[in-house]
């Protein structure tokens, strides 16, 4: 989504100090003496160190000394390929050109590890992607068929000389040696390399503009022209056409693409959660982990659809007409139509509204199914999800994680959308707030917007899932590099603010040795709110109740 918009979009999420409401959830966490301190051992960034069994140890060991009391161990990252001894899924084989161990089974070593320390251990699964670009094997790659169809628009800079360049990226993150677009401004861009050059196109294709950016640059498009960055070669071709005084024309066409072909940030290859063989492949794996291993629960983590733009399948189509009881004259245009010049302005068409309910739905749907697979196959098991805290924003990826009763005065809310909300599903949900502000003032003080903080996002996690079931702030910690006291006052935010914190991920608290850090926050020990018996049922008694 254009950086505008998602500024608009957090902008309507910011909740101010003096409409906070208090939490019955952390009044009812605080009466128990419950609160959640979770480590996430991810996959992809821990691999080598949690490849064996002393590994493991080493790192449960030194997650128990500092008052850790619940581990969620990555093990079905992105790439769809598993961490433990599957009969459905396919194996990690190898990771950065060197083999895996080809019998080790991090989850169960985990587990034993774990619980031999009274630590419960949940096991992470990315749920909707199921490849990527980056690592071979996930069942994306040889299910073709499985990945969502997404709305794209094919670019392509064509200079009056006749040179031309095709357009991958635009309004996201740079990427180095590719002609970059951006329709608004640069700040989609991040940080960027010494030595980008940039160019400022007017509307008829003129230059208006010719510099060199690196940073957090702030460059502006013209109105209603665009924004080039390049660097290396891709650079040094925009250069000579502002040497040249070159023209320029920038053709765009619609085009229906798998996701293997245009990927994420991540690399992530997202399947559609609405083709039969990928919804009972999901659910075969949540059965098959409850079923073969002594697991305390499950996590979701990519349980949504990629962006605002898939899935445009047949399959789609067809339960989407269904719902709205019609068919679609233009698909997609109907829903949406992407701007050329990748400006800040998509077209909603008449369906807009009925696309977001929609596929809010469908999530809804399948974690009604995830919840009753868990419970069903491992009763005492408990279900947790992993979501962003920009709440107003997440209709971009189909999610509607609030509560069913939370109502909101969005200007793209459908009616009835609060009916999607499944925080009621959930026995607890681990919400990123990732800011590097650990408060409003601190926010204030560096010139930022109170909602860019760890406070701000924390409360608007509360407010939308009003006590349906625990939340726990959830922190970035490379965000907080070098800056210990920093990262201390956030992690006190999230327990000031919710019913504990979340630290992503394990790689960090080793590479800057922040053990010591953990033990003085955390310094005496506790149970997670999920795991005190009956404390869950006793929330939603209260907390509805309450809201009466």
């Amino acid at each position: 989504m254009p950086f505008k918009s998602i500024i608009m979009g957090i902008l309507l999420m910011f909740i101010s100090s003096n409409a906070v409401t208090g939490s019955v959830a952390n009044k009812v966490a605080k009466q128990a003496g419950a609160q959640a301190r979770i480590m996430w051992f991810d996959a992809e960034a821990n691999v080598w160190e949690l490849s064996t069994r002393a590994g493991v140890a080493d790192m449960v060991r030194k997650c128990k000394s500092a008052n850790i009391n619940t581990i969620i161990v990555d093990v079905k990252p992105l790439a769809g390929v598993v961490l433990y001894n599957s009969k459905i899924a396919p194996k990690l084989r190898r990771f950065e050109g060197k083999a895996y161990p080809a019998k080790y089974d991090l989850l169960q070593t985990t587990i034993e590890e774990c619980h031999k320390s009274g630590i419960p251990v949940y096991a992470a699964i990315n749920v909707f992607s199921e490849g990527s670009r980056a690592i071979p094997g996930g069942p994306a790659h040889s299910h073709e068929d499985w990945q969502c169809l997404q709305y794209q628009v094919e670019r392509k800079l064509v200079a009056d000389d006749g040179t031309e360049a095709e357009i991958k990226t635009a309004n996201a993150p740079f990427v180095k040696g590719q002609v970059c677009l951006y329709g608004e401004g640069s700040e989609a861009a991040g940080e960027l390399p010494a030595n980008t050059v940039y160019l400022r196109v007017t509307a008829d294709g003129m230059i208006d503009q010719c510099g060199i950016a690196s940073g957090l640059a702030h460059i502006s498009a013209p109105e209603g022209g665009y924004l080039l960055l390049g660097s290396g070669k891709a650079g040094s071709w925009l250069k000579g056409l502002a040497k040249k005084q070159s023209s320029l024309r920038l053709e765009a066409k619609d085009a229906m693409v798998r996701t293997a072909q245009v990927g994420d940030v991540h690399h992530a290859i997202f399947v559609n959660p609405l083709h039969p063989e990928v919804r009972a492949y999901e659910l075969s794996i949540i059965k098959e982990i409850c079923s073969n291993y002594d697991v305390d629960g499950i996590v979701l983590d990519r349980m949504r659809y990629p962006n605002l733009y898939t899935d445009f399948s047949d399959i789609s189509r067809r339960e989407f007409e269904k719902m709205i009881g019609r068919s679609v004259e233009n698909w997609p245009f109907d829903i949406i139509k992407r701007s050329p010049t990748a400006s800040d302005d998509i077209i909603r068409g008449p369906l807009f509204k009925d696309w977001l309910k929609f596929r809010a739905k469908v999530m809804h749907d399948f974690i009604v199914e995830a919840r009753e697979m868990v419970k069903s196959t491992k009763p005492d098991a408990r279900l947790g999800i992993y979501v962003g805290s920009w709440y107003p924003l997440y209709y971009d990826v189909g999610i509607n994680w609030g509560s069913p009763r939370n109502t909101a005065e969005y200007e793209w809310w459908p009616q009835g959308y609060e009916q999607t909300g499944y925080a009621d599903q959930v026995d607890f949900m681990c919400t990123g707030c990732y800011y590097v502000h650990p408060t409003r003032k601190d926010a204030i003080k560096a010139g930022d917007p109170e909602w860019m903080s760890v406070e701000a996002s924390a409360q608007e996690s509360i407010n939308a899932v009003r006590d349906d079931t625990f939340v726990y702030a959830s922190l970035y910690l490379m965000q907080y590099q070098d800056q210990p006291h920093r990262f201390t006052q956030a992690v006190k935010q999230c327990l000031k603010e919710t019913q504990g914190c979340m630290l992503f991920d394990l790689v960090y608290v080793r590479n800057y040795d922040w053990w010591d850090i953990l033990k003085s926050t955390f310094p005496n020990p506790a149970k997670a709110p999920h795991e005190v018996q009956g404390l869950l049922e006793r929330l939603r008694t209260t907390g509805q109740q309450a809201k009466r």
